[in-house]
């Protein structure tokens, strides 16, 4: 029973375990069923894999075409350890920036835009174009660049070596790069006033970094990279990639590139743009503050010079009244207009009710002059035993007033002095640029090149800037830097006026690159900027040390007269006035005949001639060890004046003069005609007679007025004329070379010599059209 019980319970175990059996049977029979789940899995995953592939296929090739294949950034730039980043030699790309038309870059094979370059030294005038993006052309076509506009309009071979993100730093390393490599005739360099005023000292390696082709602010640029294969296309050629990056970069999650140029408006610690023009403003205000100044100065100098006259014959008046108060009026009052006197002057004595006219002669005026000096001294000697220092103060005040007078004369003379404009902040940038130029022999050119809010306020509104900020002020700085350049002798162009004409349009839209239209209006305003010199640089003012202006006719004095051998027999007065030599001779009598006058030898441009129907004169600056020959046509005889130096015994040269017979005929030209003006207002200022009789006593009858002793250039009386027709006084202080009554020159003249005549000024780019240019204050001028 038991058994049996036993075999009952067991025979449902042993189905179940035949069950077991078999179902484990069942289940290991498909051995193969694990490996087809594998194959399934790696065929789903891999259909997975290719749906995504296709998808970011599909992805790039969508926003690839929404991009027009363009990137709003530069995309191959490759790293350089002095200039920061390059172009990578070979590229091109697509760019365009928002809604701005769609544009292409091409870098040829040096790693510049544009065209393969030709080997150096095949092009023949070459102009080498640096700068920035703006050079560079972002935002226009390769052909649409002011480089290529420049070649076009000059007919030279122009290189376009504009790089995106360089700044003054790397435009004076590759222009020495380039200056060495391809020797061109012209580097043409353009200062964006953007921001390269704050990049003078901060060069690009410094700036910006190379990020996977991008160039991105060096602050900005990661720590680290992660490389891994295809990573440079990735981040630098995917359209889908870039997109999903500007989506995060919108979440603050990602870096972009930055911008190609970013208006820079620099740090506190190295001085903001607004800085740059209160500097600016600054000096010019203080520039013009001098200049008013100076006008203010010479104002007031010709009203004291004109004051000055009337006290110096009151201060005369005054000692010739103790004097002959002291002469128990021995020496009265003809004496005294005696001593005053020129020679040719009349002076009536009056005896009552008779009288005489004296005709004055040096000879006269010296013996007048002595007696006033004998009387004077013994009044000043009883004057100081009595302790009276009236006289002498009187003495003491007429030399404070002729030195006053003298030195007025010099300043008023000198003119309102240069002024120099305020430099601008490239100056010393300008003399390292134009140094290394000079070095390799080329020409260096300046294109100052404003922002377009600078040129036109409306751009403003394209930035959704409504109340439009004055920036005029700010173009003081592109003018401080052409006047600065031209200063140095380097031709510059200011492109505002050029882009504002070409408004609207000149530049992108949000954003301060230009366009094709006003890449052009830049190219055609450079080409005409080629197309003509500098400006003449103009001497200074003023003259140099050791030579003077003409003496004024009545520092002349009467009474001295330099020895000058034959004077006498040729009837000749012969005076010396600081380093000034006046030689007039003056008919006596109606035989007295005047046919003309020469200078041989020596003489400059102040030199003065003047040949008329009483006289001769001549006038003339002397400077020692130059000899002056000048020779006198009288009615009978030609008679030479030679001034000489001999060495003394000093061991110094002296001045020597002597009038020496000359064989030949006399000439016996007619006077000038346009000298009977001059000396019609001669007679009635200086009135100066000659008398048909005469007595050894001065007495004399039958006299008519004289022309004799003027003196004067007669070159200068078409200019005279014009500027003083209304006055004789200043008519002839005009033509006498006074430089108080000096003539208005025409623009690119300027005094010099000492004369009143205007020369034209010149250098080495403005030759002169006739005569030599020579060295004057500074500049030069063309000598006949």
């Amino acid at each position: 029973m038991v058994a049996m019980e036993y075999a009952r319970r067991a025979q449902p175990s042993a189905r179940a375990s035949l069950m077991h059996s078999e179902s484990s049977q069942s289940t290991q029979e498909p051995k193969p069923k694990p490996k087809r789940k594998w194959l399934r899995r790696t065929f789903i995953s891999i259909q997975v894999l290719a749906g995504l592939v296709l998808g970011l296929v599909i992805a790039e090739n969508v926003f690839t075409k929404r991009d027009e294949d363009a990137f709003p950034h530069v995309n191959f730039y490759v790293e350089d350890p002095e200039l920061g980043v390059r172009l990578e030699p070979g590229a091109t790309m697509n760019f365009r920036l928002r809604n701005n038309p769609l544009s292409t870059i091409h870098v040829n094979a040096q790693g510049y835009r544009g065209a393969d370059w030709p080997a150096a030294g095949a092009n023949e005038g070459e102009i080498i174009v640096l700068g920035d993006s703006q050079v560079f052309g972002l935002g226009v076509d390769d052909d649409a660049t002011f480089s290529v506009q420049l070649a076009a309009l000059t007919g030279r071979p122009v290189l376009n070596a504009g790089v995106p993100t360089y700044g003054p730093p790397e435009y004076l390393a590759l222009a020495k790069e380039l200056l060495e490599q391809r020797k061109p005739a012209m580097l043409v360099v353009t200062i964006n006033f953007l921001n390269d005023a704050f990049e003078i000292d901060r060069p690009n390696k410094d700036r910006h970094t190379v990020w996977d082709g991008w160039a991105v602010r060096a602050e900005h640029a990661p720590a680290k990279v992660r490389q891994f294969p295809g990573r440079k296309w990735l981040y630098s050629q995917s359209h889908a990639f870039y997109a999903f990056r500007r989506w995060r970069h919108a979440r603050g999650k990602a870096q972009l590139p930055d911008g190609e140029e970013a208006v820079d408006l620099g740090t506190p610690s190295e001085g903001r743009f607004e800085d740059l023009v209160v500097d600016s403003n600054s000096a010019h205000a203080q520039r013009d503050a001098e200049l008013d100044q100076a006008k203010l100065a010479l104002d007031a100098s010709r009203t004291r010079i004109g004051k000055l006259d009337e006290e110096l014959r009151s201060n005369r008046d005054r000692l010739d009244d103790l004097v002959r108060e002291a002469s128990e009026y021995e020496f009265g009052e003809f004496e005294r207009d005696v001593a005053r006197g020129e020679p040719g002057d009349i002076v009536d004595e009056d005896f009552g009710e008779e009288g005489r006219s004296v005709l004055l002669t040096a000879g006269l005026i010296r013996k007048a002059a002595r007696e006033r000096d004998a009387h004077l001294q013994r009044l000043l000697r009883k004057q100081e035993r009595k302790g009276d220092t009236q006289a002498k103060d009187l003495i003491d005040t007429e030399a404070k007033l002729l030195a006053e007078r003298h030195a007025l004369r010099q300043q008023i003379a000198n003119g309102i002095p240069l002024v120099p404009p305020p430099k601008s902040v490239f100056d010393e940038y300008i003399q390292q640029l134009q140094a290394l130029c000079d070095e390799h022999g080329a020409e260096l050119v300046l294109v100052a090149l404003p922002v377009d809010v600078q040129v036109d306020a409306s751009e403003w509104d394209k930035y959704g800037v409504s109340d439009r900020p004055d920036m005029s002020e700010s173009l003081v700085l592109l003018r401080d830097l052409v006047d600065n350049a031209e200063q140095h002798g380097v031709r510059a162009l200011d492109a505002t006026d050029a882009l504002r004409e070409a408004e609207p349009g000149a530049f992108l839209d949000h954003d301060i690159h230009m366009t094709a239209k006003g890449h052009a209006a830049v190219g055609a305003a450079l080409a005409a900027r080629l197309a003509t010199g500098l400006p003449v640089a103009l001497p200074g003012g003023g003259l140099p040390d050791g030579l003077s202006f003409v003496p004024a006719r009545d520092e002349w004095s009467p009474t001295e007269e330099v020895n000058v051998a034959g004077s006498t027999k040729a009837g000749c007065a012969t005076q010396i006035e600081g380093d000034w030599l006046r030689v007039r001779c003056v008919r006596k009598d109606k035989r007295d005949g005047f046919g003309g006058l020469e200078l041989v030898e020596g003489g400059t441009p102040a030199t003065m001639l003047v040949h008329n129907r009483d006289g001769l004169t001549l006038t003339t600056p002397l400077t020692i060890g130059e000899p002056v020959t000048a020779r006198f046509h009288f009615a009978k005889q030609i008679r030479e004046l030679q001034v000489r130096w001999p060495v003394g015994d000093d061991g110094k040269p002296k001045f020597v003069g002597a009038f020496v017979d000359v064989e030949g005929q006399p000439k016996a030209d007619e006077p000038a005609a346009e000298l009977s003006r001059l000396c019609t207002c001669y007679e009635k200022t200086a009135e100066e007679f000659w008398c048909q009789e005469t007595y050894p006593d001065g007495e004399a009858y039958q006299c008519q007025e004289s022309c004799g002793g003027l003196w004067a250039d007669p070159a200068l009386i078409e200019s005279c004329t014009a500027a003083f027709s209304d006055s004789c006084g200043r008519l002839l202080s005009c033509v006498q070379n006074d430089p108080l009554t000096a003539p208005d020159c025409p623009a690119g003249s300027v005094h010099a010599f000492a004369s009143n005549a205007c020369f034209a000024a010149c250098d080495a780019a403005h030759p002169c059209a006739s005569g030599t240019c020579t060295e004057w204050q500074g500049g030069g001028v063309c000598r006949a």
